[in-house]
C-alpha cells in the first residue's frame, strides 16, 4: 500500500498496488508514477503528491472496522509501560475490531485473543489476512471461562471488556509473576471495582497505576502555530496497570 499526500491540502489518499490509475479531487495520477520509486509526483491537473511507503500505523487507517478501536495513544503508552518486545507473549480479552490485536502482533512474539462475538471475530480474521500475520490465535470464546485452561505462560494479559474484575477473580496461573494485568476501562466505577478487588490482604496482585493519556495537536503552517481546537484528542480510557506477586 502507498500512501499519496496532497501538497496542496494535505489529504491522504490509500493506493493499493495492483488498482490502476488513482482517480481524486486533485485530478488523476498514473500508476505508473506512483510505483516508480519517486517520492514527488504530479497529477494531470499539475498537482503535487508525497509518494511513501503506507506504515502499520497508515494501514490501520483503513482496517475494517466494526466496534470503536483503542486509539494509537494508548496502545503506544501500554507498550512502553509494559516494556512489551519481540519475546513477550500477550493474552487479550476483547478483540473488537482487531486494532489492538494488530498493534500487538507487531511488537511480540504470540498473541492469543479471545473475543466473545462472532461478528466481530470474522472483522478480525479478515484484519489479520489484510496485513498477512500468523503469530495470533484468534479464538472465539470467554477469556474468563478458559483463562484457568491455558498452559502457555503469558508476560501480559490486556482486558478490554465491560467486567475485568470477572478474569481477576480467576486463577491466573497462565500470567507468569511479575508479569502486568492491564485493564483497559471508561470509568471511575470500573476502576474503584478492580481496586476494592485487588487491593486485599491476599497478596495475589500488587495495583501499580492508574493513568489516562491526553493528546493535543498543533496546527503549524507559515507564522500560525496554536494548538488544533477539531483535532485534539482527550480523554478515550483509564488505563489501570495490575503485577501479579503469586
Amino acid at each position: 500500500m502507498k500512501i499519496l499526500i496532497s501538497k496542496k491540502t494535505g489529504i491522504y489518499y490509500y493506493y493499493k498496488e495492483g488498482s490502476g490509475d488513482y482517480h481524486c479531487k486533485e485530478g488523476f495520477l498514473k500508476a505508473e508514477d506512483i510505483i516508480s520509486g519517486e517520492n514527488i509526483i504530479v497529477s494531470n491537473n499539475k498537482g503535487e503528491f508525497f509518494v511513501f511507503d503506507a506504515n502499520i500505523y497508515d494501514k490501520r487507517q483503513k482496517i475494517k472496522r466494526g466496534p470503536q478501536i483503542i486509539n494509537p495513544k494508548d496502545l503506544g503508552y501500554i507498550a512502553a509501560r509494559t516494556g512489551m518486545n519481540k519475546k513477550t507473549m500477550l493474552i487479550e480479552a476483547g478483540g473488537g475490531s482487531g486494532a489492538a490485536t494488530l498493534f500487538f502482533s507487531g511488537i511480540c512474539s504470540k498473541v492469543l485473543c479471545y473475543e466473545i462475538k462472532e461478528d466481530h471475530c470474522k472483522i478480525i480474521r479478515k484484519n489479520l489476512e489484510l496485513f498477512e500475520i500468523d503469530n495470533v490465535d484468534l479464538i472465539n470464546g470467554d477469556l474468563s471461562e478458559n483463562i484457568e485452561n491455558i498452559s502457555e505462560q503469558a508476560d501480559i494479559v490486556f482486558l478490554d471488556m465491560p467486567d475485568p474484575a470477572i478474569v481477576l477473580e480467576k486463577n491466573l496461573k497462565c500470567l507468569k509473576k511479575g508479569g502486568f494485568i492491564v485493564c483497559y476501562i471508561p470509568s471511575i466505577g470500573q476502576i474503584m471495582e478492580i481496586s476494592k478487588l485487588v487491593c486485599d490482604d491476599s497478596n495475589k496482585y500488587y495495583f501499580e497505576e492508574v493513568s489516562e493519556v491526553i493528546l493535543r495537536n498543533w496546527k503549524v503552517k507559515g507564522r500560525v502555530s496554536r494548538p488544533e481546537h477539531k483535532k485534539e484528542t482527550d480523554h478515550t480510557a483509564f488505563l489501570v496497570f495490575i503485577r501479579k506477586v503469586s
